[in-house]
């Protein structure tokens, strides 16, 4: 078993009308018009980049999980990973985190997944999805909520 190591830096966001308002680490857009970032699990779907749109081709191969305790849940595609991930107004940083190292598809995204992650800094939360900022309006993580919890 390797290891890969992601880190993230804390930076300014905008303000998000979906954002929370107080230090909680839950991200809602109104009495309860939203869904809470910790204990669901996301299915990545895309990442929007000023030089490009990025697809996800199988979301279900992209996941995450934020745990009540600072843990972070992940799926790699074809390898799973957990670490540390750190949430506040506006504000969200992972890492480092501890994966698997299988060697998955050709095709695979694991590592544009993983290195968009890498960078995040701020998030907000629209219509049910969840969207990870990374900072100088350099790209938008896009992910949906998994129908079906495990």
């Amino acid at each position: 078993m390797a290891t890969f190591v992601l880190s993230a830096v804390a930076g300014c966001s905008a303000d998000r009308d979906a954002a929370p308002t107080s230090g909680e680490p839950t991200a809602s857009a109104g009495a309860g018009s939203a869904p809470t970032v910790i204990g669901m699990q996301w299915q990545w779907v895309g990442t929007t980049t000023p030089v490009e749109r990025v697809t996800v081709a199988d979301p279900s191969r992209y996941t995450m999980r934020l745990v009540d305790d600072g843990k972070a849940e992940m799926q790699f595609d074809c390898n799973r990973g957990s670490g540390s991930y750190s949430i506040a107004e506006h504000e969200i940083s992972f890492g480092p985190f501890m994966s698997t190292r299988m060697a998955c598809p050709e095709e695979s995204q694991d590592f544009v997944f993983m290195s968009q992650l890498e960078k995040v800094s701020s998030y907000f939360v629209r219509d049910g999805d969840l969207y990870l900022e990374m900072p100088y309006d350099s790209g938008t993580m896009h992910f949906h909520p998994a129908a079906n919890l495990d």
